[in-house]
């Protein structure tokens, strides 16, 4: 499988909004840091580890600034991505035709999956060196055997069938602003960051924080968030520059 650690040489750190009202309210998010992404892991990531502890430095910098969410797959051991439950090649493309609960039937090409991120299993478990505590918002998705959820907010019907209710927890605490890190810039930090502009908040992210699965798909995630209005930092460093520029207002 092919990897990417998330940088792109076409897509440099922004500074751009400064002059905006500091009455801006951020969170960062942490999409899906979790053992099976992770070294040795049923859909390890190249080089995912390596973001744990920046990600870490971020939480640390920002502890009484920052609420924090995260998310975690937590599939059923059947789930619809995995190629095991269609008897499909690992890593194939599938059209597939899915009966869902309110009797629709969907006609999806459908990317399959090694078995990962079983509820309730090891793999599903956030990495041991991740700070998590009992204050960060827990979000779980991939949990209707049905849909596919990438997205931390919910499915790709947006949440008709499976929702979080992560969108209304950030409007409730009148969050404007996510600062995106994780597990993979490519597919689950890529559909998070394009519900979150959907959903009109300011996306943030951080290179150094996120790895992708291939190459390719994450160049081409990485140049669409760009297009859409994702503003990019190479390094937390450079996010602090920003945020210490913005606040200074």
């Amino acid at each position: 499988m092919g990897n990417s650690s998330g940088k792109n040489s076409s897509v440099s750190p922004s500074l751009q909004g400064s002059t905006i009202s500091s009455r801006r309210t951020f969170i960062i998010g942490v999409i899906d840091v979790q053992n099976d992404f992770c070294e040795g892991g049923a859909l390890a990531v190249k080089d995912a580890n390596s973001t744990i502890a920046r990600i870490n430095k971020l939480r640390f910098i920002y502890a009484n600034i920052m609420k924090t969410f995260i998310s975690q797959d937590y599939h059923p051991p059947n789930h619809m991505s995995f190629a095991k439950t269609h008897g499909k090649k690992e890593f194939s493309k599938e059209k597939l035709r899915i009966i869902m609960e309110d009797g629709i039937t969907l006609e999806i090409e459908q990317s399959m999956w090694p078995v990962h991120c079983v509820k309730e299993t090891f793999g599903a478990e956030l990495h041991a060196d991740l700070i998590a505590t009992k204050k960060d918002i827990l979000v779980r998705k991939g949990t209707d055997r049905n849909v596919e959820s990438y997205s931390a907010f919910g499915d790709e019907y947006r949440g008709k069938y499976e929702n979080t209710l992560l969108n209304r927890k950030l409007k409730e605490l009148s969050i404007t602003d996510i600062v995106l890190t994780g597990i993979a810039t490519d597919y689950c930090v890529y559909y998070t960051a394009l519900d979150a502009l959907r959903y009109g908040y300011m996306v943030h992210l951080i290179l150094s924080c996120t790895r992708g699965v291939a190459e390719d798909t994450t160049e081409n995630a990485l140049s669409d968030m760009k297009l859409k209005g994702v503003l990019f930092y190479d390094t937390i460093d450079d996010f602090y520059d920003y945020y210490d520029k913005l606040t200074s207002i």
